[in-house]
């Protein structure tokens, strides 16, 4: 079962690999990052931006065991839960987000999309059109989208960006 840990911000990739390296447990663990534009200097620049900062998925098997190593790892806070002995697990429906957004441990890289001529977002692939029904406010000029997901039942919004057809190429 996929649990989550509250850990240092700034801090997720280093648990996520840690975690994957403790022996005898057979932890997969992911923090889902993307490639995000950033408008600066009236140009368009990429930034590595974790999707959920201080939180750290990990599928594994909770035993006293795994529990007392996960809880010595540094940046480590605890586990979401009603208390820290008792974690909560995803939802199957919620793991399969995080397997989407996760990428395979890659960066997922922004939306592709396009203007009508409404001027209207058109999403045409990525992860935005994946989570289309779940968008709650999209920022054209910012280029980015609040998605409303839920996390071990509690309601969480994340940021992802898309990028028009044509500005690809002025990165």
């Amino acid at each position: 079962m996929w649990h989550v840990l509250q850990v240092t911000s700034g801090k997720e990739q280093l648990v996520a690999e840690a975690l994957v390296a403790l022996p005898d447990f057979n932890i997969k663990a992911c923090a889902p990052r993307e490639r995000r534009l950033i408008r600066k200097d009236g140009s368009w620049d990429n930034k590595l931006y974790t999707l959920f900062p201080g939180y750290v998925f990990a599928e594994l098997k909770y035993t006293a065991a795994s529990y007392y190593a996960i809880k010595k790892l540094p940046y480590v806070q605890r586990f979401l839960g009603t208390d820290g002995l008792h974690p909560e697990h995803l939802t199957y429906i919620e793991a399969e987000w995080l397997r989407a957004l996760n990428n395979e441990g890659e960066p997922l890289e922004p939306t592709k999309a396009a203007l009508n001529a409404d001027g209207e977002v058109i999403l045409q692939g990525g992860i935005l059109k994946s989570f289309a029904s779940r968008i709650i406010k999209l920022d054209k000029h910012g280029r980015k989208a609040s998605v409303e997901l839920s996390v071990c039942g509690e309601k969480k919004i994340i940021t992802l960006s898309f990028v028009l057809k044509g500005e690809e190429t002025e990165q």
